[in-house]
């Protein structure tokens, strides 16, 4: 139940914060303000446990819509803060996150010291960081930081990783890496990554380090072809690899959302490495017609399997999607990607058949040539 364990109720149903409506006012207390509408007459506190036991019995949508009344009827009222939080989390429930979101921007603004104010702040930078609202979402962040509130270890990361997105957003890769790393450190130095599933907030930053590595593999070109091509190839495919682990971890949060952007980053790497190395020039040595057909097919053969690294990564993400529901943005993505490279293997095939080689013709040639390169590395190392 989404009262339960919120922060804002208890399992018997009165209210942490503000007037608890199932006992009467204290001595010395105010009486329960009056509100006169249309329907009649009622005081708020008996507006607000309508309201709770709406949200209670599972009726996220109306619940919402009396929260709201509430908040609208008395908006400086004691339980306005409780009201607008629990409108907050109902509209998300309906699966309205914008409405959520626009609710947790209105606690955080208008209660900044209040116990709830400071977690609507957290709770409204995870739908930013949905939304891909990275700069609003870095905004908050960086309140949060300047202001020095307490969150909790898990709600601490959460900032450190809007902040990290915020700055990818502009091309900060550096400063990003920083917050990314001060996640990171809040993760293993409070045990929070065992073995199995992650808890959802940590998927942010694990995104938010894949995404930093797959920066640092993109920015490695081949063209020029570096002198020292083997070593610069070698230090991209071990960002790739690293950016793959990153995503990795953040699909263990068994997320819908989250894992489709990280099984469609993923495949988007092998894609990207595979354009590049075939954005080569050739070698000098390819100067005759049937040497540059030997080296284009050669290269065709050995980084098609980067072609199909790619596409399968798409089909796993369309086939959770599928499985799950999920219908971002992201899916749409992989639906195009998968189009795209379902298109570029069948021209990879149409043009090595087109070859006068035989792909054992070509596959020795690589063969070759790779023995040629271990025979070359063994003389420069006696």
């Amino acid at each position: 139940m989404i009262v339960a364990g919120c922060g804002a109720a208890t399992p018997g149903g009165s209210s942490r914060v503000g007037t608890d409506p199932a006992r009467g006012p204290a001595a010395g207390e105010e009486l329960p303000r009056t509100i006169v509408t249309p329907d009649g007459v009622s005081d708020v506190p008996e507006l607000y446990a309508e309201a709770r036991r709406t949200l209670e019995a599972g009726d996220a949508r109306t619940a919402a819509q009396r929260f709201d009344r509430i908040v609208r009827l008395d908006p400086d009222g004691e339980l306005a803060p409780d009201a607008l939080y629990l409108a907050a989390l109902a509209h998300e429930e309906a699966g309205d996150r914008q409405a959520a979101l626009e609710r947790f921007e209105q606690l955080a603004r208008r209660y900044p010291e209040h116990p709830l104010g400071r977690e609507a702040i957290v709770r409204a930078m995870r739908l930013l960081v949905f939304f891909e609202r990275f700069a609003r979402a870095e905004s908050l962040a960086d309140r949060a930081l300047s202001q020095k509130l307490t969150f909790g270890v898990i709600e601490q990361t959460v900032v450190h990783s809007s902040k990290a997105l915020g700055l990818l957003a502009r091309g900060e890769v550096e400063a990003a890496s920083l917050h990314v790393e001060k996640a990171r450190g809040l993760i293993e130095d409070n045990r929070l990554d065992s073995a199995g599933q992650i808890p959802r907030d940590l998927a942010q930053a694990y995104f938010a380090l894949g995404e930093v590595r797959r920066v640092r593999a993109d920015a490695i070109r081949f063209d020029p072809v570096p002198p020292d091509f083997a070593r610069v190839l070698e230090e991209r495919c071990q960002h790739l690899l690293d950016a793959q682990r990153a995503y990795s971890d953040t699909m263990r949060a068994y997320d819908s959302h989250w894992s489709a952007m990280a099984g469609y980053r993923v495949g988007e790497l092998y894609k990207r490495l595979h354009d590049d190395l075939m954005r080569m020039p050739k070698p000098k040595a390819a100067d005759t017609d049937a040497r540059a057909q030997l080296f284009e097919g050669a290269m065709r053969l050995r980084y098609s399997v980067l072609l199909d690294k790619a596409l399968a990564m798409m089909e796993h993400t369309l086939q959770m999607a599928k499985r799950t529901g999920e219908a971002s943005a992201w899916v749409v993505k992989a639906e195009q990607a998968r189009r795209e490279l379902e298109q570029a293997r069948k021209k990879e095939n149409e043009a090595i058949a087109k070859l006068p080689y035989t792909r054992a013709q070509l596959q020795q040639a690589l063969d070759d040539l790779q023995q040629k390169k271990r025979t070359e590395k063994q003389a420069g190392g006696a």
